[in-house]
């Protein structure tokens, strides 16, 4: 199930964390991955993916640099023809009070969240519906759908990811392109566990009460997500965002938070 043999797969921000993940699972399931991270720092995901037996080249890109991403697209066509899938992964936040915020930090987050993904969507999608079509999907974040802490740009950034999505499906779909987000919710990466500690990871990961299933969301469990709708499997689905965070998003926590009388 779930197979993408032979496909080419771009996903972006594939260096660490979830699309480490993204890139190694895709890999596993036959797919030739287009690992893409600034600098070279893509080389040791696409090193651990060959590794392992699969397929994989490291790319150096800047997805808000619009001219980067035109030279990336050139560089995987030439190499492997086409591109069938891609994963917009890529992402950066820079948030703090709204009040105190910097212009040049919400260009930041913004830049990269939301006009990256449309710059790599844009190409991706004419490659695609030249070769017949392909699978698109957006790594949002249940923050794109309620408010979370002093995270304006991300919040505003992960929202309009939505939004972009949903047109996308429509005027895709014609092409044989399908456009859908993956919305993960607090998911234990070795990011999250160097900002908390030791101890507060071990209440996340098993007393959580905030979340019906008491834990954090594994970045396996977001690419599984991932790699299902990039399949032939999904093929009916488009426009839609999946959330993956434990019922996290199911619980408005109301009664809970009320003082005991």
């Amino acid at each position: 199930m779930f197979e993408l043999t032979d496909k080419v797969a771009v996903v972006t921000g594939a260096s660490r964390g979830i699309g480490r993940t993204i890139a190694m699972r895709l890999a596993s399931q036959g797919a030739v991955v287009c690992a893409a991270a600034r600098g070279d720092n893509a080389r040791e995901t696409a090193g651990a993916i060959t590794a392992a037996g699969g397929r994989a080249d490291a790319y150096a890109l800047d997805v808000t640099d619009g001219a980067a991403v035109t030279a990336f697209f050139e560089a995987v066509t030439a190499q492997h023809g086409r591109v069938d899938v891609l994963v917009n992964n890529a992402g950066i936040t820079r948030d703090q009070l709204m009040l105190r915020m910097k212009r040049q930090d919400w260009d930041a987050v913004l830049d990269t969240n939301l006009t990256g993904a449309f710059l790599m969507a844009q190409l991706a999608a004419r490659s695609m519906a030249a070769a017949g079509g392909g699978a698109i999907v957006h790594n949002a974040s249940i923050d794109a759908s309620g408010g979370d802490g002093p995270f304006a740009a991300y919040n505003a950034s992960k929202a309009a990811l939505l939004g972009l999505n949903r047109t996308m499906a429509l005027e895709l779909a014609e092409h044989g392109i399908r456009s859908n987000c993956v919305s993960p919710g607090f998911t234990h990466t070795e990011m999250t566990e160097k900002a908390v500690g030791p101890e507060m990871m071990s209440y996340l990961n098993g007393q959580f009460a905030r979340v019906p299933m008491k834990r954090l969301v594994r970045t396996d469990e977001v690419a599984n997500a991932i790699l299902f709708l990039s399949s032939e499997d999904a093929s009916a689905i488009t426009g839609i965002d999946l959330r993956v965070d434990c019922g996290l998003t199911s619980n408005w926590f109301i009664l809970e938070t009320l003082p005991e009388h």
